[in-house]
C-alpha cells in the first residue's frame, strides 16, 4: 500500500457547501503524499463540475484531485467508490461542510505512521454558523457531532468506544480485508436529505473487534459550517430518532465486545421491567413535558417497540457479524 494520505469527499448538492471546505484543502501545509477524492452522490446542483472548476482554478499544486459520481443514493456507496479510488494507505473522511485547520492532514499522517495499533482516529470541532447561533444550540451539539471526542489525546477505545466520522483517518488495507472476509456494515449513510445515522460508529466498533484502538488527538481541529436550515428543532428530533434506530444494531458490536449472550427471555424481562415502573411516568411526559420531556419519552416507547419485537432483528445481525468474525478468527462458518 502506497503511503500517504486520500482525502475523500462525499458529497449531496454540496455546491453551495465546498468552496469553503476545498479552500482549507488547498491551504493544507503537507509534506506526505496527499490527494483529493472527490465523489458526487446523484447530486442534481452541478456539484462535480462546479468542484472540478474550483480547484483547478485554486487548488494547491501539491495535492492531486480526482472526481467521480456514485449514482446510487446513500453516503455508504459514496465512501465506498472513494475507498475503493484511492492511492494511499490512510483514509481521511472530510464532510462537504468540513474546514480542517492547516496542519490536519500532516499530523494525521504522523500519528497514523507512528502507531499501527490505531484503527481510526479521530479530532474535534467547533461549529460555525451561518447566521446567529440558536440558544439551545449548547444543549444539543452532540446531535451536530460538535464535541471534543477526549479529555486528553490518546486512546479513548475504552472511554468514549467509538468515533464520528466527520474528520475520522482509517486504513485503507482494513477496508480491504473487511472486503475479503465479505463484512457488509449494517447500517446506511444518509441519503440525500434524509437523516440516518451511525456508520462511523458501526465502523468503529467493526475496527474494535478486529483488535485496533480508537484513538483522539486535540491536534486535530476543525470547524463544522452550520447552514441555517439544519438549526432547527425538528432536525433534532430527526437525527435523534435515526440515532435510536442505529444505536439498536450497535448494541450487538457492543455485546460481541464484551461476550453477552442475550436471550429472548432477556428481551422479554427488560420489556416488562419498563413497563412495570416508567410507562406512567412516560405517558405523562409524552402528553405534558417539555421538549426534552417529550423527546425522552418517544425513546422510551421505541425502545419498548424493540424490546417487545426486535429480537428476530437483533438474531438477524448477530448472524450476519457471525459471518466475516469467524472468517477472522479463522473459523469455519
Amino acid at each position: 500500500m502506497h503511503k500517504g494520505i486520500s482525502i475523500i469527499i462525499c458529497t449531496y448538492n454540496g455546491k453551495s457547501r465546498l468552496a469553503k471546505t476545498l479552500e482549507h484543502l488547498a491551504h493544507q501545509q503537507i509534506h506526505c503524499a496527499t490527494e483529493i477524492i472527490l465523489v458526487d452522490n446523484a447530486s442534481t446542483d452541478g456539484t462535480k463540475a462546479f468542484a472540478d472548476q474550483w480547484w483547478l482554478k485554486n487548488g494547491n499544486q501539491d495535492i492531486r484531485y480526482h472526481s467521480y459520481e456514485q449514482p446510487i443514493p446513500g453516503k455508504s456507496y459514496a465512501q465506498e467508490l472513494g475507498y475503493e479510488k484511492a492511492t494511499y494507505e490512510y483514509l481521511l473522511v472530510c464532510d462537504d461542510d468540513n474546514w480542517l485547520n492547516p496542519n490536519y492532514v500532516q499530523t494525521a499522517y504522523e500519528i497514523m505512521e507512528s502507531n499501527p495499533e490505531i484503527g481510526a482516529l479521530g479530532g474535534w470541532c467547533e461549529a460555525v454558523f451561518e447566521n446567529k447561533k440558536p440558544e439551545w444550540f449548547d444543549t444539543y451539539a452532540r446531535y451536530y457531532a460538535v464535541s471534543k471526542q477526549g479529555t486528553v489525546s490518546g486512546d479513548v477505545t475504552h472511554k468514549k468506544g467509538c468515533l464520528y466520522g466527520a474528520g475520522m483517518v482509517l486504513r485503507k488495507s482494513h477496508w480491504e480485508y473487511l472486503n475479503h472476509l465479505g463484512f457488509k456494515p449494517l447500517l446506511t449513510c444518509r441519503k440525500g436529505n434524509t437523516l440516518s445515522s451511525g456508520g462511523d460508529t458501526e465502523y468503529s466498533y467493526v475496527l474494535r473487534l478486529l483488535g485496533y484502538k480508537m484513538w483522539y488527538d486535540e491536534r486535530l481541529y476543525f470547524q463544522h459550517f452550520m447552514p441555517q436550515g439544519r438549526l432547527n428543532l425538528d432536525y433534532i428530533k430527526r437525527i435523534r430518532k435515526a440515532m435510536s434506530e442505529s444505536n439498536f444494531v450497535v448494541r450487538v458490536y457492543i455485546d460481541r465486545l464484551k461476550n453477552n449472550v442475550v436471550s429472548e427471555n432477556a428481551f422479554q424481562r427488560k420489556f416488562k421491567s419498563e413497563i412495570s415502573h416508567k410507562l406512567k411516568s412516560n405517558i405523562k411526559k409524552r402528553l405534558l413535558g417539555s421538549f426534552e420531556e417529550k423527546e425522552q419519552a418517544k425513546e422510551y416507547f421505541r425502545t419498548l417497540k424493540r424490546l417487545f419485537i426486535g429480537y428476530n432483528e437483533y438474531i438477524k445481525n448477530s448472524n450476519s457479524i457471525d459471518k466475516w468474525l469467524l472468517k477472522h478468527k479463522g473459523k469455519t462458518v
